[in-house]
């Protein structure tokens, strides 16, 4: 379904386009049999824990920042944004924030990855979206939206700064280039959207485990990962057998090492080989902003 929905900035200087954003809202019909059937893999909640913040206080110079939304931003307009941030060590499998918590932070990762998932009516949940160092997270009190919609779980150790959200509102609002900056990225988010919900729809278990270990390794400039079966489901839209079937297929096939919980890329080639187009439109997506 598609819900237009009203969003108002708290600036003229935003184009008028942005006031009304089509916000996709994926229900994934999965069907039942064949490559890409199956039923959902609810999420584990009890695994997973408030993050405990390893905090410090940031004066960071541009070749300390890796972000790439902070590395465009001119050194006064960052200076501003910074000044009351904090920089902050997010452990793989931790909890930023449950749907329905008060977003009082924008996350501006500059290692690591963390998920945006969903929650189904029936309890199942599923990974839409992954942000790393070319994004952000907690971009919507920027339209007036106070809370979380999303679980955002880390993927991998990650950090990044945390910056109150109205000081992110007001640098938003007074400087010209991080405004552009941001909307470019919200426009990448959106489009990210859309690619996700038509291949979670077209495309097989195996084809969709290829492209988000390829999006995601990307996204953390590592090619190992620790993550559970469990996990991969949710990442992939599918259940934890198909997922399993799908891992074997791709050792058998060179692209990986799968042992423990831990999985190593071997041949990259082959994995691209393994994905579904959906990787190089993600991938030209990226290299264009």
């Amino acid at each position: 379904m598609i819900f237009g929905v009203e969003l108002h900035t708290a600036t003229d200087g935003v184009a008028p386009a942005i006031r009304t954003i089509l916000i996709e809202v994926l229900y994934i019909d999965v069907p039942t049999d064949g490559d890409g059937g199956g039923t959902l893999t609810p999420f584990d909640e009890g695994a997973i824990e408030r993050p405990h913040f390893n905090v410090s206080r940031p004066t960071p110079s541009l070749f300390q920042v890796r972000n790439q939304i902070l590395r465009q931003v001119p050194d006064g307009d960052r200076d501003v944004l910074l000044a009351e941030a904090d920089h902050v060590r997010l452990p793989a499998g931790d909890l930023i924030a449950r749907p329905g918590d008060p977003i009082s932070s924008a996350y501006f990762l500059d290692t690591g990855v963390v998920s945006q998932v969903t929650e189904m009516t029936t309890g199942h949940q599923v990974a839409v979206a992954a942000i790393g160092v070319e994004g952000l997270v907690g971009l919507e009190p920027l339209f007036g939206v106070s809370q979380f919609a999303h679980r955002i779980v880390v993927l991998v150790d990650s950090s990044g700064y945390r910056i109150p959200a109205d000081r992110f509102r007001r640098v938003f609002q007074q400087s010209e280039v991080f405004r552009r900056v941001t909307l470019m990225h919200i426009g990448r988010r959106m489009s990210e959207l859309v690619i996700a919900a038509a291949c979670n729809r077209a495309h097989s278990h195996r084809q969709r485990l290829a492209r988000w270990l390829l999006v995601t390794t990307d996204k953390a400039g590592q090619r190992s990962l620790r993550v559970t079966h469990d996990t991969l489901a949710q990442m992939v839209g599918g259940p934890r057998h198909a997922v399993t079937v799908a891992l074997n297929e791709l050792r058998v096939k060179g692209a990986i090492t799968h042992l423990r919980g831990r999985i190593d890329i071997l041949k990259r080639s082959v994995l691209v080989g393994q994905a579904c187009e959906c990787y190089d439109v993600l991938a030209n997506l990226v290299r264009r902003s």
